[in-house]
């Protein structure tokens, strides 16, 4: 515990001097700072219910749960809250939201203030989330919280001898429901009573959602007129100098770079790194003025946040990032429900889909940028096998689908909302 609120008190010192050289810092430090006076002045006129997640990958987790919730309990007023700049920025003004705000961060005081303010009916907290002020005055007031998509792994702290911190704070939850059996498992093998339900995850509810109704960009499919399209999602610089050699000797192939994060300086240097490129943005506002002119440009630097699981679906072949990084790739599922072909690196097995399509043989692992380059070249040019991984990947994602509802019913069935 004193370990906890050592962290509760430096991580707001070492925000503020990271803030000198990082703008997602100073936007959390600013948020912070009035976070607690903007919730205290919020005034829902109906019951709430309160969602957090700590970004926007945990957001799309939470979002088909929240849809299925607003659906059928229209009486209550829904509270977003976000830890990171990267979810709060794009969902703001999210319309599943009655109101979306940054959490502040947890302490006896503050949780306390927040919980006062808001007075919940249901909290649920998504994936990762384990605040233990938060949860232990909820927990004594016997709000109910679920924690939903939840994964475990052996080498998590609560499985280890120093864990009892975050074995008490799982103790909090009314209910627990998880990815997959080996989480439940898990579970099982620790000291706590809380019920534990396999839910599966709710990011292929969302998937599957955007693949029944994307959005189309114009401004793009100028560019793309017959063409093999190769997209790059969520990359960061280790993937971009895996990819330059790739995309500097295709010139056949119509290129698409997501970068992970779309700051100025990662945008130039996207463009920097791949020849004949132009940004998003840029292109946007000359399209109709130039369309012409996009033989000009060979690859194209999306600037903007929220295109890319809809991109996907124009991809021949795609690649998703993270995966020669420490914490592994992004989200594959966005492409894979399109039925395209996925290239990925090293680091996946902190993610359960990945691994299964492995097992499956509907991803494609590469150990380095040289098989990397290999392998995206070999799919372009193999129809066969580009439609063999491809199906064989949507097969899968369709079948994932049906978390949402699962949770859903744990409400009803547990009466979890009465007022």
């Amino acid at each position: 515990m004193l370990l906890y609120r050592i962290f509760l008190l430096l991580y707001p010192l070492a925000a503020r001097l990271a803030g000198f050289f990082n703008e997602k810092a100073r936007k959390w430090t600013r948020a912070q700072a009035s976070a607690q006076k903007e919730i205290e002045q919020w005034q829902p006129e109906r019951p709430v219910i309160w969602m957090h997640c700590a970004s926007l990958g945990e957001f799309e987790q939470g979002l088909p749960v929240l849809q299925a919730i607003r659906k059928e309990y229209p009486g209550y007023e829904i509270l977003l809250s976000f830890f990171s700049p990267s979810g709060y920025e794009p969902c703001r003004q999210h319309p599943v939201a009655n109101k979306v705000i940054y959490l502040p961060l947890d302490g006896p005081h503050t949780a306390k203030k927040w919980i006062n303010a808001i007075n919940p009916a249901l909290v649920i907290f998504v994936k990762y989330e384990f605040w233990y002020y938060y949860l232990q005055i909820l927990h004594n007031r016997n709000i109910p919280v679920l924690l939903i998509a939840a994964i475990f792994r052996p080498s998590q702290p609560f499985f280890q001898w120093y864990g009892g911190l975050y074995r008490k704070m799982l103790a909090f939850y009314h209910h627990i429901l998880v990815q997959n059996k080996a989480s439940a498992d898990l579970l099982a093998t620790l000291p706590i009573s809380v019920p534990v339900a396999v839910a599966g995850d709710s990011r292929f509810d969302r998937v599957l959602e955007i693949a029944q109704n994307p959005i189309s960009f114009p401004a793009i499919e100028t560019f793309l007129q017959g063409k093999k399209v190769f997209i790059a999602g969520s990359t960061w610089p280790e993937d971009d100098k895996a990819l330059r050699h790739l995309v500097s000797n295709t010139p056949e192939v119509f290129h698409i770079i997501v970068p992970h994060l779309t700051d100025a300086a990662t945008i130039e240097r996207c463009l920097q790194t791949y020849p004949d490129s132009i940004s998003y943005s840029d292109w946007n506002n000359k399209w109709t003025k130039e369309p012409n002119r996009t033989g000009r440009y060979k690859t194209l630097i999306i600037d903007t946040i929220g295109m890319l699981s809809s991109l996907y679906r124009y991809a021949t072949v795609a690649y998703v990032g993270g995966g020669f990084g420490a914490e592994g790739i992004h989200n594959v599922l966005e492409a894979t429900v399109h039925g395209v072909p996925v290239v990925i690196g090293p680091i996946y097995d902190k993610f359960r889909e990945a691994v299964e399509l492995v097992e499956r043989n509907g991803i494609c692992v590469t150990a380095n940028a040289i098989e990397l380059e290999a392998e995206i070249l070999r799919l372009l040019n193999d129809e066969n096998q580009r439609t063999s991984i491809g199906e064989i990947a949507q097969q899968y994602t369709r079948e994932g689908g049906g978390s949402a509802q699962k949770a859903l019913q744990l409400i009803q069935a547990k009466r979890l909302l009465t007022r």
